[in-house]
């Protein structure tokens, strides 16, 4: 009997850490040190949803691939990041290169919100989904991290700020925010 136990503990022990070798692969999504530290982030805080939408549970059901570029090409040069639909139906996040400096956390809170645009509702409901998953993540880092709440990059001081407004008037906080920012007038 206890060879018995001793063997399936073996075999438990194997089977989840051959399980957990595979789930830190983030290549289909990223190859960038930086972006990588982000997903594994988001991994240390329980995200997996965010993580599951880019392995390819999404609309597309293909991996997301996570990249910083220059917005300005796209003519977002005063956005933080963006979702982009590939020629082959796939789905890419760039992230801003003003922000290749800024700490994993503040990277894996913008990917945690383009994560959310997948379904490209193009909705307020689907803007409101995004900010909500990001400050989710943003009040979890600080939550173990209280440093983060004093850091003075630019990227840190955007997520304080949108955390203040959730803490302060809930979901409905940020739904003003969206409503009254112009870059999402056109939503319905």
């Amino acid at each position: 009997m206890k060879k018995l136990l001793m063997i399936f503990y073996i075999i438990f022990s194997l089977f989840f850490s051959v399980q957990y070798s595979f789930a830190l692969d983030y290549s289909p999504i990223s190859t960038n040190q930086k972006i990588v530290a982000a997903l594994n982030s988001l991994d240390s805080i329980n995200r997996r949803d965010v993580i599951a939408i880019l392995y390819g549970r999404n609309a597309t059901k293909k991996p997301i691939r996570v990249m910083f570029r220059d917005l300005a090409v796209f003519g977002y040069q005063d956005c933080e990041a963006l979702t982009v639909r590939t020629k082959n139906n796939g789905l890419v996040i760039y992230i801003s290169n003003e922000h290749r400096g800024a700490s994993p956390e503040c990277i894996a809170c913008l990917i945690a919100h383009e994560s959310q645009h997948h379904t490209f509702t193009n909705s307020r409901a689907e803007e409101l989904r995004a900010w909500v998953s990001e400050t989710q993540a943003w009040n979890e880092f600080v939550r173990r991290n209280k440093e983060l709440a004093t850091s003075s990059d630019p990227l840190a001081k955007r997520e304080n700020y949108i955390a203040k407004i959730r803490a302060k008037g809930g979901v409905q906080g940020i739904q003003k925010l969206i409503a009254t920012n112009p870059v999402y007038k056109g939503l319905n």
